[in-house]
Order: C-alpha cells, then sequence, then structure tokens
C-alpha cells in the first residue's frame, strides 16, 4: 500500500525549515532544483514517490502546501533557484499580506 507525506510549511519559520527539508530530500533522491529528475537517479527502488508526486515522466513535484500571511518567505523562495519546484497552486498568502507582526493573536485573528 503506498504511503505519501504532505508537508505544511505555515508562516516564516515553517517555509524557512521547509525549503532546507526539501533542498536535502531533492540532494538524496536526485531531483534537480527543477524537479527533474538526474539521470544517476533513475534506478533503484528509493521511493521518490513518498514526499514528492511524480508530475510527467521526469518531473517530480513535493507534496507540500506553504502557507504564509505574509508574502517576503514565500517570494524569497519563489524567486530561488528552486521557484520551479513547487506547485504554485499549493502556495497561499494572505490576501492583505501584512502579517502578524510575531504576534500569535493577531494572526488568529486574521484567518
Amino acid at each position: 500500500m503506498p504511503r505519501e507525506i504532505i508537508t505544511l510549511q505555515v508562516g516564516q519559520c515553517g517555509n524557512q525549515i521547509g525549503m532546507e527539508f526539501w533542498k536535502q530530500l531533492c540532494l538524496e533522491h536526485g531531483i534537480s532544483k527543477d524537479g527533474i529528475l538526474e539521470d544517476f537517479a533513475t534506478q533503484g527502488g528509493d521511493r521518490k514517490d513518498v514526499f514528492f508526486y511524480q508530475a510527467d515522466d521526469q518531473h517530480y513535484i513535493p507534496r507540500a502546501l506553504l502557507i504564509d500571511l505574509e508574502p517576503r518567505v514565500i517570494n524569497s523562495i519563489q524567486n530561488s533557484e528552486y521557484r520551479n519546484l513547487y506547485n504554485h497552486e499549493n502556495v497561499f498568502v494572505a490576501d492583505h499580506g501584512g502579517g502578524a507582526g510575531n504576534n500569535w493573536a493577531s494572526g488568529y485573528h486574521q484567518v
């Protein structure tokens, strides 16, 4: 029975840690910064499908949701060398884009 893991990257910290997590997984599984499987990684059964879904024959996309109240960290991910790795339909930023100012109660009431 296949098992998949979906990561939820929430807020500044969650998205920064999540970005490093996906960089490491790409290195371990032989997936390029664009989500293309490297030639050396085509052999073997390392279960890339647990963390990535295969969009076509060669393109692997993280099973991840990126969520934040303000766009700074999400924009830095979308402008990084890994910008083509993520599915942009799985990125959610609050409409007002103001963030919570490190105040949990403010963020709680904005959602």
